[in-house]
């Protein structure tokens, strides 16, 4: 009887090891395999970013708390090549569903910023832009692929300057759909829907830079939000505010 109390005392603690590894294993698989990030806390929570053109001046929470801040440098266009600030994750994922929400700074006559996906082996890419053009209300929102407009400009024009959005990119297959919203608790507003096949591996996520040789812009992301697989701690609870209330110095 003593022998058949040790072994069943034996067999429950390796069921409760086996089982709390497991737990354990499962929820960091759902950190690694989440595109998501809150931008929360004073650095990147997602283990899988990487930087193309690592921008001089970026932090996360110090500028602003739960943004990415990003002060751009110039001639960082995407247009014939990517010259971008890039914070991305690789990926051959067949789906996928992100977006983002982003304040903007602009004060120059060519800034973007936005969703990219990208292949290296095909030199192309399907991006969702904001492009700040010019003195006046001259901004667009542009869904792209290299040195092709699917839209060229998606009929929202913001104020010069100062600019506010919500961008949605999902990928099907070789489908892409592409959405904007100007306000948190809208209806998401339908861009355009392209074919477009990109090779993996693919690089995902959200880029900034100003494109001409002179000029200035920044950006804050508020969140980079995966909606099929949702990082383990989603933005809640950021006030979502004009940057005149938050950046007195404009």
């Amino acid at each position: 009887m003593k022998n058949r109390s040790y072994l069943r005392n034996v067999l429950g603690c390796a069921v409760l090891i086996i089982f709390t590894v497991t737990v354990m294993w499962t929820g960091n698989a759902v950190a690694q395999t989440s595109f998501g990030d809150p931008f929360d806390g004073d650095g990147l929570q997602n283990s899988n970013w990487k930087w193309q053109n690592e921008p001089p001046t970026w932090d996360v929470g110090k500028t602003r708390d739960g943004f990415l801040y990003i002060d751009c440098e110039t001639n960082r266009n995407i247009w014939a090549n990517d010259a971008s600030h890039f914070l991305y994750q690789e990926t051959d994922a067949e789906m996928f569903d992100v977006e983002t929400h982003f304040f903007a700074k602009w004060d120059t006559n060519s800034g973007v910023n936005g969703l990219l996906v990208k292949s290296n082996t095909d030199d192309n890419w399907v991006t969702l832009k904001f492009w700040g053009q010019g003195a006046g209300p001259k901004g667009q929102i542009q869904f792209q692929t290299k040195q092709v407009n699917i839209v060229g400009n998606a009929g929202w024009t913001p104020e010069f300057g100062d600019t506010e959005l919500f961008l949605r990119l999902k990928k099907d297959g070789n489908a892409y759909t592409s959405w904007y919203k100007t306000e948190d608790g809208e209806d998401w507003k339908q861009i355009g829907v392209t074919s477009f096949n990109l090779t993996p591996p693919l690089w995902l996520g959200i880029y900034a830079g100003v494109a001409d040789p002179t000029g200035s812009l920044e950006v804050e992301y508020e969140y980079f939000r995966d909606n099929m697989t949702p990082f383990p701690v989603e933005p809640g609870g950021k006030a979502t505010t004009t940057w005149g209330a938050v950046k007195t110095r404009y």
